[in-house]
């Protein structure tokens, strides 16, 4: 999905004759690609303890992890509408802010404290059980090389349908190849998009809807990462994903060039759109409390956030840490100069600040009840079959 990393885990035993020292073990459930190892290591060597990371590839694969309780994590990382989920079956810790020293409101960017207010209005005191690690939105990523492609996109934009190149392929050109992303809740979101629905509200006008939509558009692929890389690879025409899925392959591709314009692939980000905050939580089981507080306000400290959002491609969600990386100020003696240059002009273009009362683009999902996503997710499986 979004977000594989290469990681080492260190197990270190100090034996002697006598006795052996055992270094306290953080266990962490996170998605792929998405921290650091130099972070992960200067936490371990700060702290004396090993930080042992597993992996899942969807919020709904966290939330089976946490509820059968088969390994006992110390910090989870789900996104919005899961925490939601998580929060009320009652399988979170409530955050201890007093052993947060870097933790403050006004330390976050705008749209983060809009979508903190936001979800306290949807579920009153869940601002209690999270902290924010990175965010931001979902787009439709394209081939630029495919004639005519990116015009059809603007096009079905200015009619007021951006999703019509997913799902209607009357409106893209003669072979294109589409994808869609392979998890039930965001399949179903872009179409409820496509159909001009709302995308939180459980419906049976929006399950109809669902269903006639699925079954009328095949796909050339359903996927997760094999998207982006499909897309950049100029095997795939069409997707729709994170949009740090997209900066992940334009980092890659932007490594050892400046030229943006030679890029083979681009995203679209309509206004109508999935707004994200993936987060840092306690789950209630967790063994080592004080220690899982302690990396997340390492992860709160600028100069660390600014080494993590180096690798993971997201957009952090502290303001000093983006203006740290969008104030970049080009120096050719600087050996990182094309990177670091490259960086600030990528989250300057698809992070942008926004103001007023929202401050992001797009909407955070909720939560369904149990129900409605079973209903929706049979929908889901019958149109891949």
């Amino acid at each position: 999905m979004k977000k594989s990393i290469s990681l080492v885990i260190l197990f270190i035993c100090a034996f002697t004759i006598a006795s052996c020292s055992k270094r306290d073990k953080l266990l962490i459930l996170n998605w792929g690609e998405y921290i650091s190892d130099e972070v992960v290591a200067k936490f371990e060597n700060e702290y004396n303890c090993d930080v042992v990371i597993s992996l899942a590839d969807s919020n709904e694969l966290f939330y089976s992890k946490i509820k059968s309780g088969t390994t006992v994590y110390d910090i989870v990382v789900p996104s919005d509408y899961m925490v939601e989920k998580m929060y009320a079956n009652d399988l979170l810790l409530e955050i201890d802010f007093t052993k947060l020293e870097n933790y403050k409101m006004d330390a976050f960017l705008p749209g983060v404290q809009s979508i903190i207010k936001d979800m306290d209005s949807r579920v009153n005191g869940i601002s209690n059980y999270f902290v924010p690690y990175f965010w931001g939105t979902w787009g439709i990523m394209y081939n630029k090389n495919k004639a005519g492609l990116e015009e059809a996109i603007y096009r079905s934009a200015e009619s007021g349908n951006p999703y019509d190149v997913l799902f209607d392929r009357s409106k893209t050109p003669d072979g294109t190849k589409i994808s869609m992303y392979e998890t039930p809740r965001y399949a179903y979101t872009a179409a409820m998009f496509y159909n001009h629905l709302d995308i939180n509200l459980e419906d049976d006008k929006n399950l109809d809807a669902f269903k006639d939509t699925l079954e009328q558009m095949k796909f050339d692929l359903w996927g997760t990462d094999t998207l982006k890389k499909g897309i950049a690879a100029g095997n795939l025409d069409l997707g729709f994903m994170w949009t740090g899925d997209f900066l992940d392959m334009l980092y890659t591709e932007l490594a050892d060039s400046t030229d943006i314009e030679s890029l083979s692939f681009d995203i679209y980000i309509p206004d109508d759109t999935i707004a994200f905050m993936d987060n840092l939580v306690i789950p209630k089981k967790a063994r080592h409390v004080d220690l899982a507080h302690k990396f997340i306000d390492f992860l709160l400290e600028p100069e660390n956030a600014y080494l993590n959002a180096s690798v993971v491609g997201y957009c952090t969600p502290l303001q000093e840490t983006y203006d740290m990386i969008i104030n970049y100020e080009s120096d050719i003696n600087n050996p990182d100069n094309v990177w670091l240059t490259n960086w600030a002009y990528a989250v300057k273009t698809y992070y942008p600040i926004l103001t007023g009362d929202k401050a992001y683009k797009g909407t955070v999902l909720a939560n369904f009840d149990r129900k409605y996503l079973n209903d929706l997710t049979t929908i889901y499986n019958n149109a891949k079959i």
